[in-house]
């Protein structure tokens, strides 16, 4: 994913068709600032949020250009049975989640009909894959994965097109 500027994800969002509420509540900098241009380039996706965490969007950079996704998350996944939090695998990068680190992520296809899938509750996908994390480390373990970074990421860039594919959205900046 190319850098971005402060400005340049004002002007994003300012051309991304989300509520306005959501507009003013995005805190961008907190999710960028320490980030190096090396992280930059190894970004797939990239979750803004809301103060709560609740809300926000994802970046997606694919090769058609770069899209903006509203989402709502719900963290912590519980079984309706027992009432235990829940682990799942990641729909987008296939990484196995423990239950507190789960989360499901709800987009909206129109006013009346949505999209749900099961994903990290911390959206870090893009260096799961590239197993940067111990969560990624362990899953690789506990799903007896043996693919290289290379085909977990293209893995992650399909599974992120297909999910646009999904969505009545276009590009907001084409590439």
């Amino acid at each position: 994913m190319k850098k971005l500027s402060i400005e340049e994800f004002d002007e994003l969002i300012s051309l991304a068709q989300i509520k306005p509420r959501l507009k003013r509540e995005l805190r961008f900098v907190n999710c960028v600032e320490n980030m190096s241009d090396e992280e930059w380039d190894e970004r797939e996706l990239l979750s803004v949020s809301d103060r709560n965490g609740n809300n926000g969007v994802l970046l997606l950079a694919l090769d058609k250009g770069m899209y903006v996704l509203p989402y709502e998350l719900k963290t912590g996944i519980t079984s309706s049975i027992t009432g235990r939090s829940q682990s799942v695998i990641c729909d987008f990068c296939r990484t196995w989640q423990r239950g507190d680190k789960s989360a499901s992520i709800r987009f909206l296809k129109s006013k009346n009909s949505s999209v749900h899938y099961l994903c990290c509750a911390d959206l870090l996908c893009s260096m799961h894959v590239r197993g940067k994390t111990d969560t990624s480390l362990t899953s690789r373990t506990q799903l007896r994965e043996d693919m290289s970074a290379d085909q977990r990421i293209e893995r992650l860039n399909t599974r992120l097109a297909d999910l646009v594919a999904t969505l009545p959205i276009e590009p907001v900046l084409v590439d």
